[in-house]
């Protein structure tokens, strides 16, 4: 690990949070983003296909700025950082989450209704 990586708190943190979210919004970066959300639709093959290596390219062109491999390696060992220094840094987490947010695609759950004559009873009871 290089010195600028050693170095790496919670204000860097955030700093590297917050550019990475800009350049995601480049406009650019944010119509590549479009064109691969639209094409991968809910699809979590295709959002790991189309959408997940452009967000890394991003982040990784991003985390180079602070000293971090421009590779696989380098971010894993932001994400290492990033994840510990949540626990210190509220504000570290709240922009953590939002990187995050722009590898996955929004899920909803599934509601599925169950018939209650389906439903386990507790206890072994059956109910007349």
């Amino acid at each position: 690990m290089n010195d600028c990586v050693l170095r790496f708190d919670a204000e860097k943190a955030r700093e590297a949070c917050t550019e990475i979210l800009a350049a995601l919004s480049q406009p650019g970066n944010a119509e590549r983003l479009a064109r691969a959300r639209e094409l991968a639709g809910t699809d979590m093959v295709k959002v790991m296909r189309e959408v997940f290596p452009i967000v890394t390219q991003i982040q990784l062109e991003v985390i180079q700025r602070f000293g971090f491999p421009g590779d696989g390696e380098g971010a894993a060992q932001f994400l290492q950082l990033v994840r510990s220094l949540e626990k210190e840094d509220g504000e570290v987490g709240r922009l953590s989450d939002q990187v995050r947010a722009h590898f996955l695609p929004p899920m909803t759950a599934p509601i599925h209704s169950i018939p209650a004559s389906s439903t386990p009873q507790c206890n072994g009871a059956s109910q007349p």
